[in-house]
């Protein structure tokens, strides 16, 4: 059943959590995303069967959590995850982020490693604002988007997803590619090598950029997507958990 619970911005926060007998495992969805997603509900119910903790939730602005997209952006979201990790969980946790989540994922590393465990990016997106779009913008393009405050990208699969200049300038404030990260626990990281949206070469710059630690895995699958939703992706990300597990 769905909680809420308010953070220290007064925003309302909405979160599912499951108490099991072994390791908790907290769930970090990606940008415009929410925790309804196949993947969070999928890690949900393995969960549930192997009696193990899980946490799923909505940042301010997403889903069932109160503000909007366009007037939040990662410093929110990622005091959004800090907050209700630390209120919400004991002990050690295994983090899996999905695009922009594994961003705020590597955040939580950075910042808060004696609570982490181990990590899971899939379709990893860190410092996207800046590497994937702004960076590969035109002068006019950044005129026109500093003067309309936002912007539109089209996807190949149809989507879209709306961005702000806010958001962008954000970024440039939590870029965390651009030193090394230094995390002594297991790293596994998931791509799809047709992956339009986020390229996997990123996830490749992430396990060069970690440090600490000599278990980072990468596994690349060469037809798959952004969304790593089809049942055998599914699959494939509750067997990493399941690699995991056995090693902490």
């Amino acid at each position: 059943m769905t909680k809420f619970i308010n953070n220290p911005d007064s925003n309302t926060l909405a979160y599912n959590q499951l108490t099991g007998k072994k390791e908790g495992i907290v769930f970090l969805g990606g940008f415009n995303s929410d925790m309804e997603g196949k993947k969070a509900l999928h890690i949900e119910k393995w969960a549930e069967n192997n009696e193990y903790s899980f946490l799923r939730f909505d940042y301010s602005g997403h889903g069932q959590s109160s503000g909007t997209i366009k007037t939040t952006c990662f410093s929110d979201w990622y005091k959004d995850a800090e907050y209700i990790i630390n209120k919400k969980t004991k002990d050690k946790q295994i983090l899996v982020g999905s695009s922009m989540g594994a961003w705020i994922m590597l955040m939580l590393a950075k910042r808060n490693p004696k609570k982490i465990a181990a990590i899971i990016g899939l379709a990893s997106a860190p410092d996207f604002p800046k590497i994937l779009i702004w960076d590969k913008m035109t002068i006019d393009e950044k005129r026109k988007l500093i003067k309309n405050k936002m912007m539109t990208i089209n996807y190949e699969d149809g989507t879209k997803n709306d961005f702000s200049y806010m958001l962008i300038k954000d970024s440039f404030r939590n870029l965390t590619l651009s030193e090394n990260i230094y995390f002594n626990g297991p790293v596994y990281l998931y791509h799809g090598m047709a992956d339009n949206a986020v390229p996997y070469d990123l996830s490749i710059k992430i396990m060069n950029k970690i440090k600490g630690t000599n278990d980072i895995k990468l596994l690349l699958e060469k037809d798959a997507g952004h969304r790593l939703s089809k049942a055998h992706q599914l699959a494939n990300i509750t067997n990493i958990i399941e690699e995991i597990v056995r090693k902490i």
